[in-house]
C-alpha cells in the first residue's frame, strides 16, 4: 500500500452476484485497497463472501469484515471507518459504494480523483448525485424530490441527490462521522446535517445510476427509515407542540382576564419564549447559538406574533372563526414558515 493512499469502502447485507461482479471491477480498475464488511447477511448469501475470500485469499487489496449480526448500514460505514483510521493511517481518504452494482467504477474512481484533486483539505464530502429522469423507479423519484424539499427545509441547504450512497470522505471528516449515534439509513443523513453544521467542504459531481429490477433489491424501508431520517423535523414539531401547549395556557388565561386577542397573544409569546428558544437550540438544532440570536430569536416570534394576531383578529371577525378556533388553524399554518425561517437565519450556526 502507498504512503498516502485511498480506498474503497463497500457495506453489503445479504448481497447477491453483483457484488461479485463489483468488486472485480473495482479490482481491475485500480490498486488501492478495498475494503468490504459483512453486515450480518443471512445464511443463503455467505456463498458471496466465501467466493470473494477464495478468489482475493492472495491479494491483499481486499479486506472483508463481518458483523454477528445485522447492526445496520450505518453501524457498518462506522465500523469500517474506525478500523481503517486505526489500522492504516496512510489513508487519507475513503469512496463508499452501495454493494447492488447501482454505481459505475467509473463514477467511483471519479469520485475518488476529486478526493485527490483536494487532498490539501483535510475536511471534504463528495456527493455523487444521479441525474433523476422519468424512467427511473417510482419509488426512487418521489423519495429523492420529497428528501431534497425536507433538507432545503431543516438544513437550509439544497443537494442534487440526498439518498446516494456513492460519496468520497477524507479521513478527518471520516473521524467526525464517528460521533454520529445513527446506525441505520439515517446515517447518511446526519453525515449531510453533520458537514453542513461543520462547514465541511462539499463537492457534487453528476454520475450515472443503473436500477436493477426496478431497485428492488435496495433493503431501505421507504416508510420505516424516512421517519427515522425526518426525525430533526419530529424534534421541531415535538418542541412546538410543547410550546404551543404553555402559549395555549397563557393565552386562555389572559383572556380569562379580560385581555383582548391581540394583548392575550403577546403576553402568551412573551411567557414562552424562552421555553422556545431552548428547546430549539439545545434539543433541535444543536447549534449553541450566541446570546445575541436570542435578541434576534425574540424580535422575530413578536413579529411573527403580531402577523399570528392580525390573522387570528381577521379570521375572527370576518369568517367567524370561534376565538381558540383561529388561534390553533392560523398557528398551524405559521408552522413550517417559522421552522424555515429560525433554520435559515437564527439557528445557522454561521460564525459560531
Amino acid at each position: 500500500m502507498a504512503i498516502e493512499s485511498y480506498a474503497f469502502v463497500i457495506p453489503a447485507y445479504n448481497p447477491d452476484e453483483n457484488l461479485l461482479a463489483l468488486v472485480e471491477r473495482i479490482v481491475k480498475n485500480t490498486n488501492f485497497p478495498i475494503f468490504i464488511i459483512d453486515d450480518g447477511s443471512k445464511e443463503d448469501t455467505q456463498y458471496i463472501f466465501q467466493a470473494i475470500e477464495e478468489e482475493y485469499s492472495l491479494n491483499k487489496q481486499v479486506i472483508l469484515i463481518k458483523h454477528a449480526i445485522n447492526l445496520g448500514k450505518g453501524a457498518a460505514l462506522k465500523t469500517i471507518f474506525n478500523y481503517i483510521l486505526t489500522t492504516y493511517p496512510q489513508i487519507k481518504g475513503i469512496v463508499t459504494l452501495d454493494s447492488d452494482g447501482q454505481h459505475k467504477v467509473e463514477d467511483a474512481l471519479k469520485v475518488l480523483k476529486i478526493l485527490e484533486k483536494n487532498s490539501n483539505n483535510q475536511d471534504i464530502l463528495v456527493l455523487g448525485y444521479r441525474t433523476f429522469s422519468k424512467d427511473i423507479p417510482l419509488k426512487s423519484y418521489i423519495g429523492n424530490n420529497i428528501s431534497k424539499f425536507i433538507y432545503k427545509l431543516i438544513l437550509g441547504r439544497d443537494f442534487k441527490d440526498t439518498q446516494t450512497g456513492l460519496r468520497g470522505l477524507s479521513s478527518n471528516f471520516m473521524k467526525k462521522c464517528l460521533s454520529i449515534k445513527s446506525n441505520r439509513f439515517e446515517f447518511e443523513t446526519e453525515q449531510l446535517a453533520l458537514a453542513t453544521k461543520e462547514h465541511i467542504k462539499i463537492i457534487e459531481t453528476p454520475i450515472e445510476t443503473i436500477y436493477i429490477e426496478g431497485n428492488k433489491s435496495t433493503s431501505f424501508r421507504p416508510l420505516v427509515d424516512s421517519f427515522k431520517i425526518y426525525f430533526v423535523l419530529f424534534r421541531y414539531a415535538l418542541s412546538s407542540v410543547t410550546t404551543a401547549l404553555v402559549d395555549f395556557i397563557i393565552f386562555t388565561i389572559s383572556l380569562s382576564f379580560g385581555f383582548n386577542v391581540f394583548w392575550s397573544n403577546m403576553i402568551a409569546r412573551t411567557v414562552s419564549i424562552g421555553v422556545q428558544y431552548t428547546l430549539l437550540d439545545k434539543y433541535v438544532f444543536y447549534s449553541n447559538t450566541k446570546f445575541l440570536n436570542f435578541f434576534l430569536f425574540a424580535a422575530y416570534v413578536y413579529i411573527m406574533g403580531i402577523i399570528s394576531a392580525s390573522s387570528q383578529i381577521a379570521a375572527i371577525e370576518f369568517l367567524n372563526f370561534p376565538v381558540l378556533a383561529a388561534k390553533v388553524i392560523i398557528e398551524g399554518i405559521l408552522f413550517f414558515v417559522n421552522f424555515a425561517f429560525l433554520r435559515l437565519f437564527i439557528f445557522n450556526n454561521k460564525g459560531s
